[in-house]
């Protein structure tokens, strides 16, 4: 059964459309003030310069106003001003000195009959913005009119509305700019859509991935394709899960090798005690070769459980370190002539090579008796009879010491030896199972190792034989006597 998938809105996906739509909003909005700015300005821009115009044109009319006041042509006049006003979109009007209209004629319905004398021009042309009525607010271009023939004095006014004075309608456009903006925010909606579902599609395989091999589905895997973070985190799920399925596979492999090594000497513990206690055996010989059997399965039964405790113990970090000063060239002599009688009876040379010049070290005895226990033994296991085994040392360049156990035994093929050092990995089942061994004795030293501070290495080729080498530090860091 599949996880079910999260509320939308406490997914991912929203929270990256939420970060999208912020993002997109603040740039539509800086967008929009940076245009805005411009906009206002330029249509500052063109009310100047249309006042500026509306100015000159007034006093054109004012021109051609006073040539038919000077030849008493009043009834043109109306005519005039219509004319010439709908050529520059504005409303002339002729006034006397006490704000009355005197043309043109009719008056529109919009206009008031007076005009504020405060607004008229006294000798000079005027020019301001105000309320007219229900005109509203105008631009207004007052021109005094001058007549030789008549003394009446007059003005031309020219008002136009603010609003026509540019041609740029910022209301329009900031309207426009408005509808632009949520369009695009609506289509950034659409977009950060499709862009977190393709985005976040392989986070959702990597998910459900998960969640299958959470559940025991260690086959699992995602695909692989591109080079971005999220390729680079699949590539990571599917080693760990390798890695897994790997582990799960030895772990399996270790019960039933444990449960094989352990029952078979077992049975043959229970067979041949039970013959002989029912008087099964007559001839002496048997008897003793009965025992023989019984006391070696013991043994191979006691160094299974040795190791399981080992492991058992280190990873509890349990294992106790004594370290103390060593001398490698007498220390190795002792771990020689304590399996020498093993090496005799398997028909091996076995020779020590301690350098003069191999220096005295700080560590754990047992410990390192440990390891070059397991390592001896699997040498010996592994070479056939006449074969040489050789235990030495020699200083490293650190100050410390490097202890090597070589042989010329069967070897170790080269695709197993990377993983050589793993728990529960024998090489070639075949042999293991008739030398005997669960596959903990190398993971057993590699970590002994670790804990004196060094590290281990091999070298082997089929049929020539193996080197493992140990690096030792001159010192280990911490007291005379130290849990690990």
């Amino acid at each position: 059964m599949m996880p079910a998938d999260k509320p939308f809105f406490r997914s991912l996906r929203a929270r990256f459309l939420f970060y999208f739509l912020i993002l997109s909003a603040l740039s539509l909005l800086l967008l929009g003030a940076v245009f805005g700015y411009f906009v206002l300005r330029q249509e500052h821009r063109e009310e100047v310069k249309a006042r500026g115009e509306l100015t000159e044109q007034a006093q054109a009319m004012a021109v051609d106003l006073e040539v038919m006041l000077a030849l008493g042509q009043y009834d043109r006049i109306s005519q005039l001003l219509r004319l010439e006003g709908n050529l520059v979109n504005a409303t002339g009007l002729v006034v006397n000195s006490a704000g009355d209209i005197m043309a043109p004629r009719p008056l529109s319905m919009s206009m008031p009959l007076r005009i504020d004398t405060n607004l008229l021009a006294q000798g000079e042309i005027e020019t301001q913005e105000t309320d007219i009525g229900r005109v509203g607010k105008v631009f207004l271009v007052a021109v005094p009119l001058q007549s030789g023939q008549n003394p009446t004095y007059y003005n031309l006014i020219v008002a136009k509305g603010v609003r026509n004075l540019a041609q740029t309608s910022t209301g329009e456009i900031m309207r426009n700019v408005l509808i632009a903006a949520a369009i695009a925010l609506g289509l950034s909606i659409l977009l950060a859509l499709l862009l977190s579902s393709y985005v976040l599609k392989p986070l959702r395989n990597l998910s459900h991935a998960a969640w299958d091999l959470a559940h025991g589905n260690l086959e699992r895997r995602v695909e692989v394709s591109g080079q971005d973070e999220i390729t680079e985190l699949s590539r990571y799920f599917n080693y760990m899960a390798e890695r897994i399925q790997q582990s799960s596979q030895l772990q399996k492999d270790f019960v039933a090798n444990v449960s094989h090594e352990i029952r078979t000497p077992l049975t043959s513990i229970e067979g041949f005690s039970q013959a002989l206690m029912d008087d099964m055996v007559q001839d002496e010989e048997d008897r003793k070769r009965y025992l023989n059997i019984i006391s070696e399965e013991s043994r191979r039964l006691k160094r299974l459980v040795s190791q399981l405790l080992a492991l058992s113990r280190i990873d509890a970090g349990a294992w106790t370190l004594r370290v103390a000063p060593l001398s490698l060239s007498s220390y190795l002599a002792e771990i020689g002539e304590k399996f020498q009688p093993l090496a005799d009876e398997n028909a091996l040379s076995l020779s020590i090579e301690a350098a003069s010049d191999t220096p005295a070290i700080e560590t754990d005895r047992d410990t390192l008796e440990q390891i070059l226990q397991n390592l001896l033994d699997n040498a010996i296991k592994f070479t056939e009879a006449g074969g040489e085994i050789t235990l030495s040392s020699k200083p490293a360049g650190d100050g410390g010491a490097v202890i090597e156990v070589k042989d010329n035994g069967r070897g170790i093929p080269s695709d197993e030896l990377k993983q050589i050092f793993d728990r529960f990995v024998r090489v070639e089942r075949s042999r293991s199972q008739r030398f005997g061994g669960a596959g903990l004795g190398l993971s057993v030293c590699r970590d002994l190792v670790n804990l004196l501070g060094g590290r281990i290495s091999v070298q082997s080729e089929p049929g020539r034989g193996s080197i493992f080498t140990i690096e030792l530090p001159a010192k280990l860091p911490g007291s005379s006597e130290a849990q690990i």
